[in-house]
């Protein structure tokens, strides 16, 4: 695909003949204008960071059927091969195709980012479509990077305009305004102008989907939304470049995707929490890193849960388990209590507050290799997740901040207590550098050998100084003369 825009046709753009831009306008603006040295250097380190977590939860995913489903799927789809699968050995798949590959393996074990306040996962969709949109436009490192800020910061506060408002209509948020953000992140590295770009975004509003019924029956389906996300972004793009329109209030409007993919009951949309101090407040720093793979608000109840069995508490001394929660977390990851307890795929479970405290407890760890079917039928564990309960927290904060909270019976009459007041991984909970770096070596171990890692973990931090990602890429498939690890 050409990088330039000479050859497109500009007749088929109309005027919208508004007094004022929209929003999608507004960002386009920003977006078009937006270049690396007007970030942070905190922003920049995290930003890097944030590539590295999202690379290696997507090599470690190669090992899941479903991953080595979607990789085939993307070689059965592609009729050209532009850009890399990652972990796949090499293998190359049409651009739009590998964003979806690339997004799928980035969100399939639940482990990649999350921006807390809107439960958006915005790097598995970002990362997924800059790394294709950059290999099909020769972009240089530094073009990436710009473009997965731009992408990253756009999707957290689209979000915001409606907090918790996606589920209660049966959308997964990642999914509704991914596309958006992954259509800001391509059409930046496409070279669209702002006024292209606010047309592509138009277009992926009609590409938005994302309905979180796999979480009845633990379907695989819900993993690709990250990938639908950033295919759509490609695609979107791709149109935008080509002259093809879209709606200017794609996001405001009474059609746009908020009104049509939320539960308003009434309630206005934040709208300005979009446009407000946008390249001053980075929204994008509040995206905390998972030390867990599963869903976030789950996380802080696990770190009370372990710290409480590195003191000594053990499976078979657990009567029950009391855990209180906010109320708007129970539908999510609480109830229907029977399927919680029960999870019938990996998928499902990752979704469990029952289920992954059970396990957790039970081997005192989770991590990568959790959520395989000889735990997810293990009598012991779902035995455990039979005696955890949940209440209702009338003391827990707002959505910006996840609270863990578990009360312990044990069956020789003790009660043990332990409460994590932020979530670790957040700004007010942050996991050390140290940390991060185990967290990507431990995964990318399970697909790479230990050189491959190093070199993908060295050329991430680099990222900016290359002419292209292409190095990059290429080291996330690993040497051919070495084998991953098992």
């Amino acid at each position: 695909m050409k990088s330039t825009t000479s050859d497109v046709p500009r007749a088929a753009h109309h005027s919208t003949h508004q007094s004022a831009p929209s929003i999608s306008q507004q960002c386009a603006d920003w977006v078009a204008g937006l270049q690396l040295d007007d970030c942070p250097a905190a922003l920049l380190e995290a930003t890097r960071w944030r590539l590295l977590d999202t690379l290696g939860v997507g090599l470690a995913a190669t090992a899941l059927p479903a991953a080595q489903a979607m990789v085939g799927a993307a070689d059965d789809l592609s009729d050209g091969a532009h850009a890399d699968v990652i972990g796949s050995g090499g293998r190359r798949a049409s651009v739009p195709w590998a964003a979806l590959a690339n997004g799928t393996l980035f969100h399939g074990l639940i482990f990649d980012d999350t921006h807390g306040e809107t439960i958006v996962h915005p790097s598995s969709v970002v990362v997924a479509a800059a790394l294709a949109a950059a290999q099909a436009n020769r972009a240089s490192g530094r073009e990436f990077l710009t473009a997965m800020i731009a992408g990253s910061e756009i999707t957290c506060r689209i979000g915001l305009a409606a907090v918790r408002r996606f589920h209660a209509a049966g959308f997964q948020p990642t999914a509704v305004v991914g596309p958006l953000g992954a259509t800001f992140a391509a059409g930046k590295l496409y070279r669209l102008d702002a006024r292209q770009l606010a047309h592509a975004v138009g277009i992926a509003g009609s590409f938005v989907s994302g309905i979180i019924e796999s979480w009845t029956d633990g379907a695989w389906a819900q993993l690709l939304h990250a990938g639908w996300a950033a295919h759509s972004g490609i695609v979107a793009a791709t149109l935008g470049r080509r002259g093809f329109s879209g709606p200017a209030t794609v996001i405001e409007g009474n059609a746009g995707v908020l009104c049509t993919h939320t539960r308003s009951n009434g309630a206005p949309f934040a709208f300005e929490r979009i446009t407000d101090a946008l390249g001053e407040r980075w929204e994008s720093r509040q995206i905390a890193f998972k030390p867990f793979p599963c869903g976030h608000v789950i996380h802080p109840f696990l770190d009370a849960l372990l710290a409480l069995h590195r003191e000594g508490l053990e499976a078979d001394q657990v009567k029950r388990i009391v855990c209180p929660i906010a109320d708007y977390m129970i539908p999510v990851v609480c109830s229907p209590v029977e399927q919680k307890r029960r999870p019938r795929s990996d998928a499902q479970a990752r979704t469990s507050l029952q289920y992954s405290l059970a396990e957790a407890l039970h081997h005192g760890y989770l991590d990568a290799r959790s959520y395989r079917p000889e735990s997810l039928n293990d009598p012991r564990i779902l035995a455990l997740a039979d005696r955890i309960e949940v209440q209702v927290d009338d003391t827990a904060p707002d959505s910006r901040i996840f609270k863990g909270w578990v009360i312990v019976h044990t069956v020789d009459g003790r009660v043990l207590e332990k409460v994590v007041p932020s979530t670790r991984g957040s700004l007010d909970n942050p996991m050390s550098e140290v940390e991060l770096r185990d967290k990507f070596f431990a995964n990318a171990s399970l697909r790479l050998s230990s050189d491959a890692a190093q070199r993908v973990f060295d050329l991430v931090f680099r990222i900016d100084t290359h002419a292209s990602v292409d190095e990059l890429m290429s080291a996330c498939n690993g040497d051919p003369r070495e084998s991953p690890s098992d």
